[in-house]
C-alpha cells in the first residue's frame, strides 16, 4: 500500500526553509480533505536511506543542478519505487512537461496554483499505480511459477527422449557381409518413428520401421506399444530349433490385432514396414501397413520400389498384409524410410508436357534425388551427408515431421572376403 506523505526532497545547495515554504503555500490551494502532509529530507538522506520512500504517496524533488551525481541517484531511487514524482529545476521549462519515466517536470518558480494542480494530479494517480504494481507482482509470481513448470516439463521430456532412444538398437548386426545403418531425427524431444534391426537366427535378419500418427509424446507412447507388440518369432517345440520365425505378413497382422485391442473409442493408427533378409540367398521378403514403399538402389543404377499392399495398423480388423519377395544382388542398397522427407526438401516447378509457360506442375522429387545420392560409398557416411543436407533446408530448426531411414547394404563379394565377416552378433535380440 502507498504511504500518506508528500516527500519533499531538497538539494543541499538550496535553502530548505524557502523550498518548504513554497510547498506549504502551494498546498494551501488544495481542495478536499486528503491534503497531504509534507515530510522534508535532503537528497543525500534519500540516497543513504531509500526506505524513506516507504511512507510516501508522491515525491517532489527540488534540485539546484540536475546534472549532479546526487540528483541522478535520487531520481533513480524514486523511479525504482514506482512512486509518482515531480521535479523542479532552476531555469527549467516554463510549462509542465515530461522529464523521465514516471517523473514530471514543473518549473520551480511556477505559480502556487499550478504547483498545487500538478501535485494533486500525481496524488490522485498514486492508488492506480499501486494497484498496477500489485498486478505486476502477481504476474511476475505467476511467471516464475510457469517458468518452473516449463523447466520441469523440459527435464521430463529430455528423460523421455533418452528412454525412447534406449528402445533403438545400440548396435546394428552385420551378417554374411550385409550391413545396416540408420538415421533417426525426431521433430521434437521424442519421435513418432521407431525402428529395429534384429538377428532372428544364423541366417535371417529382420528390419522394421513404424510411424505412429501425430507427433510428440502421444506418438512416442504409441511407438513403445508398437515395439513391445511387434512379434518376430515364437516358441514352437515342433520346430527343429524350438521356435518359429514369423513371416513379415504374419508379424504385421498380429501387430495390427494387438493395436486394435488397445483402441479406447478413439482410433489411433500407425504405418509400418517389416522385412526379413535371408543372408545366404540375399532374398528379402517385405510386408507393409500403409507405409511408404521400400526403395531398392540397385548397384547397376536402377531404382525400384517394393510394393506389397496392406492397410494402416489399428484400423481394419480383417486386414491381410501382402508379402513381396525380391532378389538382391551384391552392391544393392535397400531403404526403409518414414514419410516427411517429401516436405523436408523444397518443391520445385517444371514445365508441363506441352512446355507452355504458365502451365507448370509442382514436383517434389528433390527428396527422391537425395535418396539416390545414398546409392554409393559407405552407408554411414552417406546417411551423415543426408543429415547435413537436412540441416541446410529452410525450417530445419523447426522440423515439421519425424524423419527416419533404415539402410541395408548387400556387400560385394570382394568386400565380404576382405573383411572376413560372416556372422557378427547383434546387440538387439528378438
Amino acid at each position: 500500500m502507498p504511504g500518506s506523505d508528500l516527500l519533499l526532497v531538497i538539494d543541499s545547495a538550496l535553502d530548505a526553509n524557502d523550498v518548504t515554504s513554497r510547498a506549504q503555500t502551494a498546498l494551501s490551494y488544495w481542495k478536499g480533505a486528503d491534503r497531504p502532509v509534507i515530510r522534508s529530507i535532503t537528497t543525500q538522506a534519500l540516497i543513504d536511506d531509500p526506505t524513506a520512500l516507504a511512507q510516501a504517496k508522491a515525491v517532489w524533488l527540488v534540485f539546484q543542478d540536475e546534472g549532479s551525481s546526487q540528483a541522478h541517484e535520487a531520481i533513480g531511487q524514486v523511479q525504482e519505487s514506482r512512486l509518482p514524482a515531480v521535479i523542479s529545476l532552476p531555469g527549467g521549462e516554463p510549462v509542465v512537461s515530461g522529464y523521465e519515466d514516471g517523473v514530471v517536470a514543473c518549473p520551480i518558480d511556477a505559480t502556487p496554483t499550478l504547483i498545487c494542480s500538478v501535485l494533486s494530479s500525481l496524488w490522485s494517480q498514486a492508488p492506480i499505480l499501486d494497484e498496477l504494481l500489485r498486478e505486476i507482482r502477481l504476474l511476475r509470481a505467476h511467471g516464475e511459477g510457469l517458468c518452473s513448470q516449463i523447466a520441469l516439463l523440459d527435464e521430463e521430456l529430455r528423460m523421455a527422449a533418452q528412454l525412447q532412444k534406449e528402445f533403438m538398437p545400440s548396435e546394428m548386426p552385420k551378417v554374411n557381409g550385409i550391413g545396416f545403418d540408420a538415421l533417426w531425427r525426431p521433430a521434437g524431444y521424442v519421435s513418432g518413428d521407431i525402428y529395429d534391426v534384429v538377428q532372428l537366427d544364423d541366417t535371417h535378419v529382420g528390419l522394421f520401421i513404424a510411424d505412429a500418427v501425430g507427433h510428440g509424446v502421444p506418438a512416442a507412447l504409441m511407438t513403445v506399444q508398437i515395439k513391445q507388440s511387434m512379434p518376430m518369432k515364437k516358441i514352437d517345440p515342433s520346430c527343429p530349433d524350438g521356435y518359429r520365425v514369423y513371416s513379415p505378413g504374419e508379424a504385421i497382422g498380429i501387430l495390427n490385432q494387438e493395436m486394435l485391442k488397445f483402441q479406447s473409442g478413439k482410433v489411433r493408427f500407425a504405418t509400418a514396414c517389416y522385412g526379413i533378409i535371408d543372408t545366404e540367398t540375399n532374398q528379402l521378403t517385405v510386408a507393409r501397413a500403409g507405409h511408404p514403399y521400400p526403395l531398392i538402389l540397385r548397384a547397376d543404377g536402377r531404382t525400384e520400389n517394393i510394393e506389397p499392399e496392406g492397410g494402416l495398423l489399428g484400423v481394419f480388423p480383417d486386414e491381410v498384409f501382402e508379402e513381396t519377395t525380391v532378389q538382391l544382388e551384391p552392391g544393392d542398397r535397400v531403404l526403409l524410410y518414414s514419410d516427411g522427407f517429401e516436405v523436408a526438401f523444397p518443391t520445385r516447378k517444371e514445365a508441363g508436357e506441352d512446355g507452355k509457360p504458365g502451365r507448370q506442375k509442382i514436383c517434389n522429387d528433390q527428396f527422391a534425388q537425395e535418396f539416390e545420392d545414398l546409392r554409393n560409398g559407405d552407408a554411414e557416411a552417406a546417411l551423415e551427408r543426408l543429415s547435413q543436407r537436412l540441416n541446410m533446408q529452410s525450417g530445419s530448426l523447426n522440423q515439421r515431421d519425424d524423419l527416419t531411414v533404415v539402410c541395408m547394404t548387400i556387400a560385394d563379394p570382394v568386400e565380404r572376403s576382405a573383411t572376413g565377416d560372416t556372422n557378427t552378433p547383434t546387440a538387439s535380440a528378438a
